[in-house]
């Protein structure tokens, strides 16, 4: 087992030579004022690899802070059951001979929680530790959440005008001695360091003051419970507040649910609409998804079905709609997205424009277009003739080539007026039906199969109403990664 230090810095040694622990003395105890928002955890982890989900730890070093009490000193090498490639023991200096005989995170998961519990998790690249804890823990069949304070983030906040902010950056920048460089207990030292030496030269309240924005600290609405936060993911997903009558008053979606949440209620966050929310809400409860995407297509599902009060945005999207273009007709029709049949393959539009978020938006883009390529008002419908030959407005003033009164042909005019839309046309379905998109959260070993058809999520095999969001994430997906999407059929005989 790791070695477990109880002790001021002076007195931190390592204790157990056979895992050739070193330890670097601690720096004094944190500011009272910084303390005043909690205690502090800064960890640094080795691992075998780069990937949190398949790779494991090699060393884990944790200093903690604690208001009225000298730091506390925690580290030790992990065996982390295979082998540790060549180029990371030489960036490290930690062997396969070194982790033989060490301690698995089995054995040291007590001492490395009681380090970690009720503190805040800070580490440099934060989310790359917290995620190897986090799994470490998963694979023992434990859960492990904590609030995590960055201190990459806070080097950016406090120094904004300096261009490094890696830890040999920071290191270089406030001449601090980085001892054991990529050994897990100098790096979580020379982290602590930095933010001690912010609190000399920038003032501890200026310190704390940032640390508070980014932790996002949460003023807990008075109707909640006082635990109500504290089993929130970090995953992404869909929240749902609650109001009176225990019906839905707002739901949202999130990369970080915990996160997210937490900022509605953060006192140097809070917009007017989270102050009423603050004041309605009576429970909260949320929805996992293995990303971003699963996430939207969720929150668009559920307030669509349960209407909830202060999704107002959301809303107005059921006005959203394109406007069609026919193949014997310039004058477009509007098309509400909501219409199903609009998005059945191998329909008779030519083209579809959009999405607009309601017809008059559309009218008003189609005026636009008209003045910039020099249209005809008539020819398109925007403005009607009191009588057959009657030239548009733009016409009598020079911004129409004139089909209206002859001088251009018909057949000219719907080619300029195609090219002029044609940079809103909405493409058609690039398969042949329904696709399915593996969407993979690694941090919590989830993976979500998501189905769509038309520009369309699908819900229980059902496709659901055109969401101008999901087309957008859509396009910009399969953009960057068209081969994640397979054809549902071809995946059925699978």
């Amino acid at each position: 087992m790791g070695s477990r230090l109880c002790a001021n810095r002076a007195q931190a040694r390592p204790q157990n030579s056979l895992h050739n622990l070193h330890v670097t003395a601690a720096p004094n105890n944190l500011p009272a004022a910084l303390l005043a928002l909690g205690d502090f955890a800064f960890i640094d982890v080795e691992t075998t690899g780069m990937r949190p989900l398949e790779d494991r730890l090699t060393e884990v070093a944790i200093i903690r802070f604690s208001k009225n009490e000298p730091p506390r000193v925690w580290q030790s090498l992990i065996n982390p059951g295979v082998a540790i490639p060549a180029e990371i023991q030489s960036l490290t200096g930690i062997t396969n001979a070194m982790v033989r005989d060490a301690p698995s995170f089995f054995d040291c998961r007590d001492a490395v929680r009681e380090m970690l519990q009720g503190a805040y998790f800070v580490a440099h690249n934060a989310r790359f530790d917290y995620g190897f804890i986090k799994n470490a823990f998963r694979r023992e069949g434990e859960a492990f959440t904590s609030d995590v304070l960055c201190t990459v983030r806070l080097s950016r906040k406090l120094y904004p005008e300096s261009t490094g902010h890696g830890l040999d950056a920071v290191a270089a920048r406030h001449r601090l001695f980085v001892d054991d460089r990529h050994r897990a207990m100098g790096d979580a030292n020379v982290t602590a360091r930095f933010v001690h030496h912010a609190c000399d030269e920038l003032a501890t309240e200026t310190v704390a003051a940032a640390a508070k924005s980014l932790l996002k600290m949460p003023s807990l609405p008075a109707h909640l419970p006082q635990s109500a936060l504290d089993e929130l993911p970090d995953s992404p997903g869909v929240y749902l507040f609650f109001g009176v009558n225990d019906l839905p008053i707002y739901i949202g979606k999130a990369k970080a649910l915990r996160e997210r949440v937490r900022a509605h209620f953060s006192s140097d966050h809070m917009t007017p609409n989270d102050i009423r929310l603050s004041q309605e809400i009576r429970r909260l409860e949320w929805i996992p998804t293995a990303g971003e995407f699963g996430a939207l297509l969720l929150e668009a599902q559920l307030v669509k079905e349960k209407l909830p009060l202060h999704n107002v945005t959301l809303r107005r999207k059921m006005k959203t709609g394109f406007l069609t273009f026919s193949d014997d007709s310039e004058i477009p029709s509007w098309q509400l997205a909501s219409d199903a049949e609009a998005f059945e393959a191998g329909n008779t539009k030519v083209l579809r424009i959009g999405p607009f978020s309601d017809k008059a938006s559309a009218r008003k883009w189609l005026m636009f277009a008209a003045r910039e390529h020099e249209l005809c008002d008539h020819a398109i419908g925007i403005s009607r003739p009191r009588h057959p030959g009657e030239p548009c407005f733009p016409r009598q003033v020079g911004r129409c080539h004139g089909v209206c009164d002859g001088a251009e042909s018909r057949t000219l005019h719907r080619d300029r007026l195609l090219a002029a839309v044609g940079a809103l046309e909405m493409p058609r379905w690039p398969f042949a039906g329904k696709v399915i998109y593996e969407e993979q959260d690694a941090t919590n070993d989830r993976c979500d199969l998501l189905q769509f058809d038309q520009w369309c999520a699908l819900a229980g095999g059902e496709r659901m109403p055109f969401d101008g969001d999901v087309y957008r994430l859509l396009t910009r997906t399969l953009a960057q990664y068209r081969h994640r999407f397979r054809e549902a059929s071809a995946r059925a005989a699978q």
